[in-house]
């Protein structure tokens, strides 16, 4: 048991770095954008459209991924795919133009589809408590990578040719597969064909769900306005603001440490611990820290920790919420972790390039992503709370029923 235990956590480690490797090719090339967009002579709105390609190649396949991995199995499914990201990383420095390293991105994105597998093995093999804690630790390699991205992205390129950061993104990758390769369980059989009708009957049943729509798409609006300030805060900071690559990585450390915190600060709880209340208290932080970040973004010092406060909140709620989300649907883990990443990138694709399209407008000054964020914090907090209080009135509502008989 002990030994079984031992295996499923080495998967898990792996499966973390593999994670980590796919968010970290695309945070450390983040310093060297405006670099990479001054070699191909493109506009700057290139860098923001960079960000989104990526992030849109990884909601491709996830429709095709849950069924083909209910049929073969989730290891041969996630192997595959950290082969495609590795292929698609080793292309990228061979761009010799802005469209070339724009279509080797988007593909790279793809290695990103491949997540949601681990998450639903994670899902299956762990019990509530453990897959939350679990999730949140997950979810926070997509904010540690923007932590230590920036530095090693930065110290990269002061020494070498930005196309090295990619050859250190195929390095990580390498080990993660093996490493995956080794541990991840074997353990499920094979299933009969999928019919096509089933599939399609399982995907209506789950966007049918009003409760795991609302949740992926609640997570998905909550995790833009982070997602957009890794694509746009190298042109607000360093090109807008002026500011050194020192201050650049100092704002990017600060902010993202608050996820860091609170996810950190889960992982101390009981196993008793009440998602909802988990999802109040976090909707409460991100709301101050949004609305304070648009008061103060005059002040660069004060926005940044208003940012950290969302931050902060953002971590605490996240883990709880997906969860709640993908237990929902009563369907296949697989399938409803597939639609799920599906929706959630094209969300974030969206939502990034909208945020794009405004602050290149405005010169991406730091007052149009702050005020942009003013009206997003309000509503992500109302839906927050409206899904708590739906939940909590349901799972009431089913510990009655069994009295009213």
């Amino acid at each position: 048991m002990f030994e079984k235990r031992q295996h499923l956590l080495y998967f898990s480690l792996f499966f973390i770095l593999y994670e980590l490797t796919v968010y970290l090719s695309n945070d450390m090339i983040m310093p060297a954008m405006p670099q990479v967009v001054r070699e191909f002579q493109a506009s700057n709105r290139h860098i923001g459209l960079s960000l989104s390609l990526f992030i849109l190649g990884g909601s491709m396949l996830q429709i095709f991924l849950g069924p083909i991995a209910d049929r073969i199995g989730k290891r041969k499914v996630m192997l595959a795919g950290v082969t495609l990201y590795l292929v698609a990383t080793a292309f990228v420095p061979f761009s010799s133009s802005i469209g070339q390293f724009l279509t080797a991105r988007f593909f790279q994105g793809m290695g990103s589809c491949f997540i949601f597998i681990g998450y639903a093995a994670i899902h299956e093999l762990f019990d509530d408590a453990e897959a939350v804690k679990l999730t949140a630790m997950l979810s926070n390699t997509t904010v540690f990578a923007p932590l230590i991205g920036p530095v090693v992205g930065s110290a990269v390129i002061s020494m070498f040719p930005w196309q090295s950061i990619f050859g250190i993104g195929f390095v990580l990758g390498c080990i993660a597969w093996l490493g995956l390769f080794t541990f991840m369980p074997r353990t499920e059989a094979l299933k009969p064909p999928a019919d096509l009708a089933s599939i399609r009957a399982s995907y209506l049943t789950i966007v049918r769900n009003k409760k795991f729509m609302a949740g992926i798409l609640i997570a998905a609006m909550a995790i833009t306005p982070l997602t957009a300030w890794i694509g746009l805060s190298p042109l607000i900071i360093m090109e807008h603001m002026g500011k050194s690559y020192g201050t650049y990585i100092l704002y990017q450390l600060v902010i993202f440490s608050g996820f860091i915190i609170s996810t950190m600060a889960i992982q101390k709880l009981g196993d008793g611990f009440s998602l909802t209340r988990l999802i109040r208290q976090g909707a409460g932080l991100a709301v101050i820290g949004m609305l304070g970040a648009g008061l103060v973004y005059r002040h660069g010092h004060l926005f940044i920790v208003c940012m950290f406060i969302f931050s902060a909140g953002f971590g605490l709620f996240n883990g709880a919420l997906i969860r709640l989300s993908l237990t929902a649907t009563g369907v296949s883990m697989n399938l409803t972790s597939s639609a799920m990443s599906l929706l959630y990138c094209v969300t974030i694709a969206g939502g990034v390039e909208i945020y794009n399209l405004v602050c290149a407008h405005f010169n991406y000054s730091l007052a149009s992503y702050a005020l942009f964020n003013v009206p997003l914090g309000v509503v992500i907090g109302i839906c927050l709370l409206r899904f708590a209080s739906k939940h909590d009135g349901q799972e009431t509502a089913l510990a009655q029923a069994p009295q009213a008989e």
